[in-house]
């Protein structure tokens, strides 16, 4: 019977000479292939053993990388001017290939404080257990998936990730995102621009159990819409915004940072017009007051809602009281639509509720009701579904509960992938990291050219020693092997 089993890889040790992971990497390689080609129905354990080989190379690498640069630090000139040494000690990372372990020494500066000088080269705070990329794969796990999905999906060797490791990476995320992409130089021309909102209500959970909601709040801008093909529609150039806001102060904080957006790259002397949809609730209401040029328009969504509910007390003309309100809409006729409203409350019993809700939205619209029937350049509205793909699909569609912070950074982060892509996450873990180290008081201060030309240069120069080691093992490829891979080729096609 043919075996299955995984051929494991056989162990490192993380500090060898980058020879000698060479040399281990291709004999575990050539190790494998041999066992597959003489089975050739294990191919799975073939690609898996394959992939855990080359990621502990890349995982002792990288350790052996820092921890010679650690070694250039200490030997360098400049360092033996200003630090002195106290200890070296080693320090394990995980990273998107594994565990990697690292020896960095500990120095005192000339004012007796102690510093970590490989450390705060590479932007790295001292409690950190992740390098940068790790980081950013556990958020991109964790904006798609859940707390525990997104623990799971980094693998460690002995090193505990938890659901709350992934949580506190979530709330570490900055409040306040800066743009990840340059100012252009030439700005768009564009002469009309769009803006969509809407908000989710998200269970909001506290000691354990849930209590109310909060209020997502979503908000994008576009330059239009075109086809996508099966009757679908895109919008060009989206940009989103997005996170809790709540208060006024806050909510005036989210439209100054859409108002800016909007002067940084777009034209404003060719620009003519914002258009808002709204839903009439009083926080996008509020966005005339900070960005330039705006209009409100309806969402004949809403509209449709409201007159909808009114017109079912009228069972027996319910689509000729829809037309009525309509031809007053269309032919701007607010005292004819609350006449309407009035007879309705009058004649219809339980219909007082449903008639002063739309009486109240009508009432408080009508001016952007009217801009959503006769402007020609205003668009339909699609932020309910876009709050269903933004938010609610991995927010408030799943039965969990969410504290103040993960609702406001996970708003954030989902906001953050739809605008800069899954690729710039790990910029948005470094950018956290600088700001975390200058709170710290943790700058590379004084330890720039910390490694000078000349020891670049010999480093570079040993490691020339790979190259000629790769000509080498050309030639322990022996025939004899390569014979010994056609015999068993040939064994089991005879099998067949």
């Amino acid at each position: 019977m043919i075996s299955t089993k995984k051929t494991k890889p056989k162990g490192v040790p993380i500090l060898m000479d980058i020879i000698t992971l060479i040399k281990v990497l291709v004999s575990g390689l050539l190790d494998a292939e041999e066992d597959f080609l003489e089975h050739l129905d294990t191919f799975s354990a073939f690609e898996e053993t394959v992939h855990e080989l080359t990621d502990k190379m890349a995982a002792d690498f990288l350790g052996l990388a820092l921890t010679n640069a650690d070694k250039l630090i200490r030997e360098s000139g400049k360092r033996k001017s200003s630090y002195t040494i106290q200890r070296r000690r080693q320090r394990t990372l995980i990273s998107s290939a594994g565990d990697i372990t690292f020896t960095h020494t500990l120095y005192r500066d000339n004012k007796g404080r102690t510093r970590c000088l490989l450390d705060e080269l590479i932007r790295l705070p001292e409690r950190e257990r992740f390098t940068p990329v790790a980081e950013a794969k556990v958020l991109n796990e964790a904006e798609a998936h859940s707390y525990q999905h997104a623990a799971e999906s980094i693998k460690t060797n002995g090193q505990t990730i938890t659901k709350t490791t992934v949580m506190n990476k979530v709330h570490s995320i900055e409040k306040e995102i800066p743009e990840m992409e340059e100012l252009p130089k030439e700005k768009k021309a564009c002469e009309y621009l769009y803006i969509e909102a809407d908000e989710d209500h998200i269970h909001r959970q506290a000691d354990g159990k849930e209590q109310g909601c909060f209020m997502g709040k979503l908000v994008y801008l576009f330059e239009g819409k075109e086809e996508a093909g099966n009757g679908r529609r895109k919008l060009v150039s989206p940009f989103y915004f997005g996170g809790l806001y709540a208060g006024t102060a806050q909510n005036a904080a989210l439209w100054e940072e859409v108002d800016t957006y909007i002067r940084e790259h777009y034209d404003q002397d060719a620009l003519k017009c914002v258009y808002i949809n709204s839903d009439g609730a009083s926080w996008i209401r509020a966005a005339v007051n900070y960005v330039g040029k705006s209009k409100l328009v309806a969402d004949r969504f809403h509209l449709m809602k409201y007159i909808n509910r009114v017109a079912r007390y009228t069972p027996e003309e319910e689509n000729l009281t829809k037309g009525r309100f309509y031809k007053y809409i269309y032919k701007n006729k607010l005292l004819a639509a609350k006449k309407l409203l009035t007879r309705i409350k009058s004649h219809c019993a339980g219909s007082e509720r449903a008639v002063e809700e739309c009486r109240t939205y009508l009432t408080g619209n009508w001016e952007s009701i009217q801009r959503a029937f006769h402007d020609r350049h205003v668009l339909g509205c699609s932020a309910e579904g876009h709050v269903s793909s933004v938010y609610s699909e991995r927010m408030s569609s799943r039965p969990m509960g969410w504290s103040e912070t993960g609702t406001d950074r996970m708003c954030r982060l989902r906001c953050f992938i739809r605008n800069y892509g899954r690729e710039k996450v790990v910029e948005l873990v470094n950018y956290r990291r600088e700001r975390e180290l200058s709170a710290m008081a943790m700058e590379a201060t004084g330890t720039d050219g910390m490694i000078d030309e000349p020891q670049r240069k010999r480093y570079t120069q040993k490691q020339k020693e790979v190259q000629r080691y790769a000509e080498a093992l050309h030639g322990t490829i022996t025939r004899n092997s390569t014979v010994r891979k056609i015999l068993a080729i040939r064994e089991q096609i005879g099998n067949i």
